[in-house]
């Protein structure tokens, strides 16, 4: 294969790697930049320009499909995905029954609720910064949510089969850990907005 072939074989595949990129990114700079590899081409040799030329789309490809997705209005899809998924885990664990599956199903919803909410808030026009101090009430409900949760397992079930001990403990103690964080957090954020507070 010719030199003028294996150039022109290679700017050819490039445009079409080309397309790999964001829609608005390609129809700016589609023409930029198989020109620039083309350019390229004729100063070096293919065996150098292509590795380059590769290792520049694994790079920049991604980066620009997260630039481009930054800029777009809320998108539900993942939230309401995760969200189907905590309602199926507790429906699943309701029709199930058992203690074990119960808890288990449980650490899923609460899991793929918290996801939800964390992918909606992530997703959402941004306003004014909030000190994450502000938060402290998420985890303090969390934590007292599962300690009520894993009361009433308990009390209905009387006793838990073998193994169901060690999840309740596990439970429990993360329930704790939350509400501590959270009332910590609480404190931090109180403090803070007095002194923030302008003299009158």
């Amino acid at each position: 294969m010719s030199s003028d072939a294996s150039t022109g074989l290679v700017v050819a595949t490039y445009r079409r790697l080309v397309r790999l990129y964001p829609r608005a990114f390609r129809d700016e700079y589609r023409d930029d930049l198989v020109d620039l590899l083309a350019e390229q081409l004729r100063d070096e040799p293919a065996w150098r320009v292509v590795p380059r030329c590769l290792t520049d789309l694994a790079l920049s490809v991604p980066s620009q499909h997260l630039e481009a997705h930054m800029d777009r209005p809320l998108n539900l899809v993942l939230t309401t995905v995760l969200g189907a998924l905590a309602a199926a885990a507790v429906v699943v664990g309701l029709v199930v029954g058992h203690p074990v599956v119960l808890l288990a199903c449980t650490a899923v919803a609460l899991s793929a609720a918290g996801l939800a909410l964390l992918s909606y808030h992530r997703a959402r026009p941004l306003t004014a910064p909030r000190p994450v101090t502000a938060q402290w009430w998420k985890p303090t409900a969390t934590g007292g949510a599962l300690l009520a949760l894993l009361i009433v397992v308990t009390n209905a079930t009387g006793e838990l089969p073998e193994g169901g001990w060690y999840v309740a403990m596990i439970v429990g103690l993360a329930a704790v850990l939350l509400v501590a964080a959270g009332l910590v957090l609480g404190i931090v954020h109180l403090a803070g907005r007095t002194t923030r507070r302008p003299a009158t």
